[in-house]
C-alpha cells in the first residue's frame, strides 16, 4: 500500500493556470528588456542587407500560484506465513494525505528434496491458489526447463 502526502508549491508560467488544484493566484507585469532588430526583406541570392539592432523595453505577463501536488510519501507492506496472518496494513490517515495504490501479491517457497540436496523455489500465485495451500503440503511444481521459474502449482490430495 502506498501512501501520498500533499502539498502546495510555488510556480510562475506564462499562462494562466485553472482548477481546483491552485490557490493564491497572482497576475505579474513585467518590463524587461529585449534585443530588437531591423532588416530589409532580401531574396534568395541577393546580399545580405545590413542589419541594426537596438533594445527596447517589452511588456511580459506572468502568473504567480501555488499548485497542490501529490508525492510519495511511504509505504507498507505485510507478510506471513499463513493465510491468517496476512491483511491490509493499518495506517491512520493524515490530512492532505491519500493511499494513491493498493496492490497485493501472493507468493510461496516450495522446498524439493533431490539427488543433488535440497532445493528451494519462489513463485507468484494467484490469491485462490495461494489460499489452498498450507505448510507441509506436498504439490506438483511445473518448472521451466531453462530457469527455475515455476510455471504451474499442482496441490496434491492427501490420503
Amino acid at each position: 500500500m502506498v501512501i501520498e502526502q500533499g502539498r502546495w508549491h510555488s510556480r510562475r508560467t506564462a499562462w494562466k493556470p485553472h482548477g481546483d488544484s491552485v490557490r493564491n493566484l497572482r497576475t505579474v507585469q513585467d518590463t524587461e528588456p529585449e534585443i530588437a532588430v531591423e532588416g530589409n526583406l532580401r531574396r534568395a541570392g541577393a546580399s545580405m542587407p545590413k542589419s541594426r539592432t537596438h533594445e527596447v523595453m517589452t511588456k511580459h505577463t506572468y502568473f504567480e500560484y501555488e499548485e497542490f501536488e501529490w508525492h510519495k510519501y511511504r509505504s507498507f507492506s505485510a507478510k506471513g506465513d499463513s493465510t491468517a496472518d496476512v491483511h491490509w496494513p493499518e495506517h491512520a490517515l493524515e490530512p492532505d494525505q491519500r493511499i494513491s495504490e493498493r496492490r497485493e501479491t501472493y507468493h510461496a517457497k516450495f522446498s524439493v528434496n533431490a539427488d543433488d540436496g535440497e532445493r528451494e523455489y519462489v513463485t507468484e500465485l494467484d490469491e485462490a491458489t495461494w489460499r489452498t495451500l498450507k505448510v507441509g503440503l506436498k504439490c506438483r511444481l511445473k518448472v521451466s526447463a531453462f530457469s527455475d521459474e515455476v510455471k504451474q502449482v499442482t496441490a496434491l490430495r492427501q490420503r
